[in-house]
């Protein structure tokens, strides 16, 4: 029989003799047999044969192991019984490696780990250290990782679980403080035998000025050995009394201190202990290896047993979550070496997460990207040869992101918890949230939101003709500001259709075609072309005094100028002239003696107003190669007047013109190499919210701080952005939500787009609205997991942008690396598209992950590109 229908027997037998059944508990023996339990209050005044003979009618032949049938008064006294379980869930080894081979137990959707949640976890968080073989330095990452925790302020308690090999008390220089009968093994016997031991006793203070304590496993003497013989985790598991959740429930409440976090300091290897602690106890997995073949295939099974498992935190069904210590890299003068372990330790980590593919994993999370959750710690002879964990911080620096994975699951110091009282509150401030994720053109509020940062001034200069930057970058916001500002009353030559307004002279691809068209029959240049349409736009719309051209030209004054079509008329025309050029150079210095005062004449719009077609691009480029070269021939003639050009980068790239270094020093590119800058891009919007507005100035203690919005200091930014979007991502290596953010809309050229990040927040706002009705979130106006939800949205616009707009010769590139469906991939899986990998790496699609320019092995797709092009990651760094 098996154990459901031994259950039902029972269950039958007493109904039957009218008996009601209190409790009921059959388990497997791990040898032979069952162990059966009957609490019943109709036992009272009967026999134990009588008993016996009503439970087990029909059950005779059942080999029993143990076998109590009590009242409730007679189980007070009777002490500990089994637990009522297939034993299939137990934490334990021979049942954690099985259930690693249950498809649906380590199913995804089955998976919550304890950074997929929202709110915090309830302190202490444990965290047990573990390596399948020794020799990798796990005591020591976790001593220092402690010493870290404990220098900023956190309360670390640190328990020597190592009992057949003690020695963290000696690591932190405490093994002459243990006195006899002191430690873990002593402790465990007395709840064992049901006593209370004070646990305050057996705490070993490591600091006298931080609140780091110890409890050592004990002095390993004979008494030592003695007791450590009685120490059976594979019983307690099988009992209702268990003396390890009893020792965490202590650590968690009976001390003179509640603990930040408990770091468990497991023994090497598969022993009976080790499973509670990695597989039930731990809410965070150090697991420790060196990427050895020998550790590969154990490493691997721990894992995905770990995977299968659920912790003790059994209301929240959580999995312990992996972390990866990878130790001692080898010093060595050579790169590649690194690398080569480094690679196969992050792609070893990739295969045993296999079943959490990003396709697979539930879409409120962020699929798991190895090299967060891996940390590389170099050999150091320092560290290696030192009795005791150095107090020199230098020597803490490789293990400070140990801690920091920790300390993301703590509330931080600074971290603010919104009041408030009503949920209304938060949807009207939802409400009033506004991310301009459009292009500058169309951006309400503009000038009101623009960031100037010392390269943003620098482009606004006069004396700087030429502003270049990638898509998305603010080259648009840069020309808009300029035509927005009443300083310097400039006159806009060309712009992007959305700002062309009452301008009739702006031309679009129609036009230009056209003009293309007039310049062949004409024997004309485009540099003819633009000195002309530089005149008409001065002519169109000069506020002051209006210069009168040459006799020549005098018939322009006649023209009609209602409309593009009338305009493109009149300049066909005029190209027929033979000294068009001269004319128009002369009336051009006219208006620039005109002039009192500096002014500018704008020029953008020209990636997107020519059209997208080959011929357009073609038609495109001889077009900005006449102006710019108008520009290095004319440009310093001028006194007042001053051309102004914003222009993709890669546009300029191409471009082939004389005096092409005549803009050496007198250009800016835009970059966003600032993250307090880029960061103010975004808080900058929020503050449009009066709700949002309210709140920050609350925190910060003043209501004139953003009176004058044209400044945020860098503080400013950073406690407006913890309020708005929290500032803890606790699912990986970037210990903050700015670090998150930085890194993932980065391209392969580490370039930052303010595009993708006003995208960014408002996908997540729109998320976070549908979220807060489902789940109430009152920590900050957008969780922080509302980013992660997001990020595949963006990914998708960001990728359409680029291949649609700007690269439309990358298609057959992204057609291939969907076909290969993950990243990183071998240079020798493209085959036939050198040009266009040499065009993704300079754009930022790609980014070289091994080799070198010359030789690249492989190259991987930054997360920005990634998800939109349905790729997974592997191994990625």
């Amino acid at each position: 029989m098996n154990y459901l229908e031994i259950k039902d027997r029972i269950h039958q037998n007493l109904s039957e003799a009218h008996l009601e059944l209190a409790d009921l508990r059959v388990q497997p023996d791990p040898f032979l047999g069952w162990r059966i339990a009957v609490i019943s209050p109709g036992f009272q005044g009967k026999s134990t044969e009588d008993r016996k003979k009503i439970v087990l009618n029909g059950l005779q032949e059942l080999t029993l192991q143990w076998l109590d049938l009590l009242t409730p008064q007679e189980q007070e006294w009777a002490g500990s019984l089994p637990i009522d379980s297939t034993l299939e869930d137990l934490p334990l080894w021979p049942e954690a490696l099985a259930r690693s081979n249950n498809s649906e137990a380590n199913h995804p959707e089955n998976i919550v780990f304890p950074s997929d949640l929202d709110d915090d976890l309830e302190r202490p968080i444990v965290a047990t250290f573990y390596s399948l073989r020794g020799g990798v330095g796990r005591s020591t990452a976790l001593a220092y990782t402690a010493r870290i925790l404990a220098s900023r302020g956190r309360t670390v308690l640190c328990v020597d679980m190592d009992l057949e090999a003690p020695g963290l008390a000696a690591l932190f220089g405490k093994e002459s403080e243990i006195k006899e009968q002191q430690g873990l093994v002593f402790i465990l016997q007395s709840l064992d035998q049901g006593e209370q031991p004070d646990i305050q006793n057996h705490l070993l203070r490591v600091s006298e000025t931080d609140e780091l304590y110890c409890i050592p496993a004990g002095l390993p003497n004979a008494n030592y050995a003695r007791v450590l013989n009685f120490i059976d985790p594979g019983a307690w598991y099988r009992e209702d009394k268990n003396p390890l959740r009893e020792l965490i429930q202590l650590l968690s409440q009976d001390l003179s201190f509640k603990p930040d976090v408990i770091l468990l300091d497991a023994r090497t290897g598969i022993t009976p202990l080790n499973g509670p602690l990695l597989f039930d106890l731990a809410d965070l997995a150090m697991i420790t290896f060196f990427p050895h073949p020998q550790a590969q295939m154990g490493t691997g099974e721990l894992v995905r047993a770990l995977l299968a498992t659920k912790t003790r935190r059994t209301e929240l069904n959580l999995t312990p979550e992996p972390r990866f210590i990878v130790s001692p890299i080898p010093s060595s003068k050579a790169p590649e070496i690194i690398e080569r372990y480094q690679h196969r330790a992050l792609e070893w980590i990739a295969d045993w997460l296999s079943s959490l593919k990003s396709e697979q994993k539930p879409s409120r999370t962020e699929p798991i990207k190895e090299s967060e959750i891996t940390h590389f710690i170099p050999y150091r002879e320092q560290i290696a040869t030192s009795d005791y964990i150095l107090s020199d911080k230098e020597n803490w620096r490789d293990f400070e992101a140990i801690a920091e994975w920790l300390e993301r699951f703590l509330p931080a110091a600074s971290e603010q918890r919104l009041n408030l009282t009503l949920s209304h509150q938060k949807e009207q401030i939802l409400e009033e949230l506004e991310f301009s994720a459009g292009t500058a053109e169309y951006q309400s509020k503009f000038l009101e939101t623009f960031v100037e940062t010392d390269i943003v001034n620098r482009a606004l200069q006069p004396n700087i003709p030429l502003v270049l930057g990638r898509k998305g970058t603010g080259k648009t916001a840069i020309f808009r500001r300029l035509m927005e500002t009443r300083k310097l009353t400039p006159i806009v030559v060309l712009c992007p259709a959305p700002l062309k307004g009452n301008r009739s002279w702006i031309m679009k691809a129609e036009g230009f075609k056209k003009i293309d068209e007039a310049l062949t029959l004409t024997g004309k240049s485009w540099r003819d072309f633009w000195l002309l349409q530089t005149c008409l736009a001065c002519f169109l719309s000069y506020p002051g005094e209006m210069p009168e051209p040459d006799q020549a030209l005098s018939e322009v004054l006649e023209m009609d100028f209602n409309s593009e079509l009338s305009v493109l008329r009149s300049v066909c025309s005029l190209l027929q002239q033979s000294d068009i050029g001269l004319l128009t150079r002369d009336w051009l210095h006219r208006f620039d003696r005109t002039t009192t005062s500096p002014r500018l004449m704008l020029f953008d719009g020209l990636d997107t107003n020519f059209g997208n077609t080959e011929p357009d691009r073609h038609r495109r480029r001889k077009a900005i190669e006449g102006l710019l070269s108008l520009i290095t021939d004319l440009g310093d003639e001028l006194e007042n007047l001053k051309f102004k050009l914003v222009l993709r980068e890669d546009i300029y790239r191409k471009l082939r013109f004389d005096n092409k270094s005549h803009f050496y020093g007198r250009s800016v590119t835009l970059n966003w190499q600032e993250k307090e800058d880029f960061f103010k891009v975004v808080i900058k919007q929020a503050l449009q919210s009066k709700g949002f507005r309210t709140i920050v100035e609350a925190s910060m203690g003043t209501q004139e701080l953003f009176d004058i919005n044209d400044y945020l200091s860098g503080p400013q930014v950073v406690e407006a952005w913890n309020l708005l979007v929290g500032e803890r991502m606790r699912g990986g290596k970037s210990a903050f939500t700015r670090n998150w953010v930085w890194n993932r809309i980065g391209d392969g050229s580490h370039n930052h787009s303010p595009r993708a990040l006003l995208q960014l927040f408002s996908e997540a706002k729109q998320w976070e609205r549908k979220e807060q009705k489902q789940n109430a979130y009152g920590k900050t106006i957008i969780r922080p997991r509302a980013l992660s939800a997001s990020l595949e949205e963006v990914s998708k616009q960001a990728l359409d942008a680029l291949i649609s707009e700007e690269f439309p010769e990358l298609r057959p590139l992204i057609d291939q690396l969907r076909t290969i469906g993950r990243s990183p991939f071998k240079s020798n899986e493209v085959s036939g598209l050198e040009e266009e990998l040499s065009l993704a790496v300079e754009v930022g699609l790609l980014a070289i992950y091994e080799g070198t320019e010359d030789e690249v092995e492989r190259y991987k797709v930054p997360d920005l590109y990634l998800s939109g092009i349905g790729m997974t990651r592997r191994g990625q760094a």
